[in-house]
């Protein structure tokens, strides 16, 4: 599709897509009066439905601003929404349609006015709009990614649509915190963000295996017993620590959101500083701690490295794809905030399970090494080969060659995925110090250490997603980890050419993203 028709397409798409919400919400109007639990379904529908409506009448309104490529996206994420509506609605129709036993039909004289349920429809009806609920939810967590890709566009239409309307910044609170990522920070606008020191006197803190985050509750009088996960982040000598303090407010600022679930980024409740006592010679020491969230509805927190190191057995191959997909998407919402992770390995990744179903649900934690993604870098490193495993070539040691970009955070990804999809860690503990070993599971001969250091393990990784991998979690997911670990290959069509991703907004890049690993991944099915 040329440059010149995208336009069309996604006006089409959405007025399609509009015509048949609205045919959606008239049939469920039907059973608003019904049983509690039909009518808290009605709801769900109508309240994810608002926000659909005003995703896609905010896109039209500034699709001109989108370059080819995001717009494509935008247009595959109308026709699936379209596709998916189309279903739903036919499928309502022939349960509302259906002869009562006079032989009418339920339905007013123009077929789309004055419907009527009966009784009886309706468990037919619970089970069609289920159906309805999960399509419009899995299409929403689908489709949000590019859809907050948009407002990092810098661009004043983009201000002035959201100010015309409110709407937009009502349903989808984020969208203040990104585009004030665009501008100058005032200080009123961090009120709140950093909390005082006696916060952390009044948790109950315990460390959790293999994970950079501790646990910590706390009792309010208001709101009883709280969870909490705590992060540190040390501030390293040589930063200007005026300038730390501003990156972690506006990261603060930007995880302070309300949707948890569909960012897979756990909703920060403040930041804490802590400074050290200094010497004559040497300043201070500064330690900032990141307070997140626990989600009430979750339980059991676990590094996903304990999961790997106490067996993946118990994990269906439907979880590991959601596990999969909450990780790629937790890093796709990093980067739309405007930030680089620079830490991202099964350490830093978290799992808690469901209360009801007890499936994991996974976070992405460990901001220790963030930075903004145009912010100064200090290039420094480490020669821990545990962590340099999960590094890119160009990233490792104490002096690494490259400065760090979305791209390196990529790269881990697809290391933290083809462990996943191999099912075992890759780094053992010795039983007798906790000393980190490497697994047999890496498949490296006489556990070679020298590797790490080298392009030699990215071939390895690569050779283990090409030829392992397929057995375990099949061709389609193989694919992506491939992507991943090859993003920075001169010879990678998708992410190879550096200079094709120079756009002052960083938005190429993550629709790129978008479109090779996270669309991917979703797309999978089990």
């Amino acid at each position: 599709m040329s440059g010149a028709e995208l336009p069309l397409a996604i006006t089409g798409a959405v007025d399609l897509s509009l015509k048949y919400g609205k045919r959606l919400l008239e049939l469920c109007a039907a059973f608003r009066g019904a049983e509690k639990e039909l009518g808290e379904r009605v709801l769900r529908i109508e309240a994810g439905w608002m926000k659909i409506a005003n995703q896609l009448d905010f896109t039209q309104q500034v699709e001109g601003l989108m370059n080819p490529d995001h717009r494509e996206v935008q247009v595959m994420a109308v026709d699936m929404l379209q596709s998916k509506l189309k279903v739903v609605t036919s499928r309502l129709e022939r349960v509302v349609g259906m002869p009562d036993k006079d032989g009418d039909t339920s339905s007013g004289e123009d077929g789309s006015t004055g419907i009527i349920a009966k009784k009886w429809k309706y468990a037919l009806f619970k089970e069609s709009i289920d159906k309805a609920i999960e399509e419009l939810e899995t299409w929403q967590r689908i489709a949000d990614p590019s859809w907050y890709l948009i407002l990092k566009i810098a661009n004043s239409q983009i201000d002035q649509t959201l100010v015309k309307d409110n709407n937009t910044i009502t349903l989808f609170p984020a969208t203040k915190s990104i585009r004030a990522g665009l501008r100058e920070v005032k200080n009123d606008e961090s009120a709140g963000v950093f909390l005082p020191f006696s916060e952390l006197e009044k948790m109950a803190i315990t460390d959790i295996p293999f994970c950079d985050a501790q646990e910590a509750t706390r009792i309010s009088t208001r709101k009883g017993l709280q969870h909490f996960l705590l992060t540190k982040i040390e501030c390293p000598p040589q930063a200007r620590i005026q300038s730390v303090k501003r990156d972690l407010r506006d990261l603060a600022r930007k995880l302070s959101h309300n949707n948890p679930i569909g960012f897979s980024l756990l909703s920060c409740k403040g930041v804490i500083e802590e400074v050290g006592t200094g010497t004559p010679d040497m300043q201070p020491s500064v330690t900032f701690t990141m307070v997140f969230r626990a989600p009430p509805e979750l339980s059991r927190p676990r590094s996903l490295r304990d999961q790997f190191v106490s067996g993946m057995e118990r994990i269906g191959l439907s979880d590991k794809f959601d596990i999969a997909r909450q990780m790629a998407t937790s890093i796709s919402y990093v980067h739309t905030f405007g930030f680089v992770h620079k830490n991202i390995c099964p350490e830093t990744i978290i799992t808690f399970a469901e209360q009801e179903t007890s499936s994991p649900v996974a976070f992405l934690i460990g901001f220790s090494s963030f930075r903004k993604d145009e912010g100064k870098t200090y290039r420094l490193g480490d020669n821990y080969w545990e962590k340099n495993l999960y590094r890119h070539p160009s990233r490792q040691g104490s002096n690494p060659n490259d400065e760090y970009i979305m791209q390196h955070d990529i790269y881990s990804l697809g290391v933290c995925l083809l462990e996943l999809g191999l099912g075992n860690s890759f780094v053992s503990y010795d039983p007798e110090n906790d000393h980190p070993v490497l697994s047999p599971t890496l498949g490296l001969r006489g556990n070679d250490i020298s590797l790490l250091g080298s392009d030699a393990l990215k071939k390895h990784l690569v050779s283990l997603a090409c030829e392992e991998l397929p057995r375990c979690m099949g061709r389609r997911y193989a694919a992506v980890v491939k992507t991943c670990l090859t993003c920075l290959d001169h010879d990678n069509t998708d992410f190879g050419d550096e200079q094709e991703f120079l756009d002052r907004d960083g938005v190429l890049v993550g629709v790129r993203y978008i479109e090779k690993v996270l669309s991917q991944l979703n797309a999978i099915g089990v």
